[in-house]
């Protein structure tokens, strides 16, 4: 088990590292309601992620039924393809940097996020998990390298819970802090937070497409063995 929850933690970071989650995770917590509007946002990022990941995890492992070799085949060609898909895309977000001295633009949700009811705080965190660019070719790597593992079925449980844990860190991490300090004490370091991933939105977007790309890139080449 341990081999392939080594092997999806670059993914499982990547999500965790994902600037605009953080940045609306931040935002929640610094709503009229923190506590109860991050408990919100974390159930829907949870149930998206957990979702998912199954899901992917129980189709790789039941097409891997029987034909083992073919399973592996398909996870090398998924991670090589995911791999070219980030390195175009860092390529692309590196293009798209703004001039040195202006302001990144904001993602939409900035604006909108700290207004939001119950249900689509909830409905925001599912979509930050994987309406995304990056994170949705990120969970059919992990869930393919999870299901064509051939772990039984309590590893592969627990494979994935270890997985959505550590994606989840940053959304958690805030959630945990503010519950343990109270908003007043941590809404100064949240605005700084926010402010410095506002600044570095496009920066951080690019550094992890490109080790990401390496990193996947190198693992999908195991299908020219």
């Amino acid at each position: 088990m341990w081999p392939v929850v080594g092997a999806v933690l670059p993914q499982a970071m990547a999500i965790a590292l994902s600037p605009v989650p953080m940045i609306c995770i931040v935002l929640v917590l610094l709503s009229d309601r923190p506590v109860r509007a991050g408990l919100c946002f974390a159930a829907g990022w949870l149930g998206a992620l957990t979702i998912a990941v199954g899901l992917v995890a129980w189709f790789t492992d039941t097409v891997a039924e029987g034909h083992e070799e073919g399973a592996r085949d398909g996870v090398d060609v998924v991670q090589l393809a995911v791999g070219i898909l980030f390195g175009i895309l860092a390529v692309r977000y590196w293009r798209k940097r703004p001039a040195p001295g202006t302001s990144p633009p904001r993602p939409a949700v900035v604006d909108r996020i700290a207004t939001m009811s119950g249900p689509g705080l909830v409905l925001t965190g599912a979509a930050a998990a994987l309406a995304n660019v990056k994170n949705l070719p990120l969970v059919l790597s992990a869930g393919s390298l999870l299901g064509g593992a051939a772990l039984g079925t309590a590893e592969s449980i627990v494979a994935v819970a270890i997985f959505i844990v550590a994606a989840s860190l940053t959304v958690l991490g805030p959630l945990v802090a503010v519950v343990l300090t109270g908003p007043d004490r941590s809404a100064r370091s949240l605005r700084s937070v926010e402010a410095w991933l506002l600044a570095n939105l496009n920066t951080i977007t690019v550094v992890l497409l490109a080790v990401l790309c390496a990193v996947l890139v190198g693992e999908g080449l195991d299908l020219f063995r």
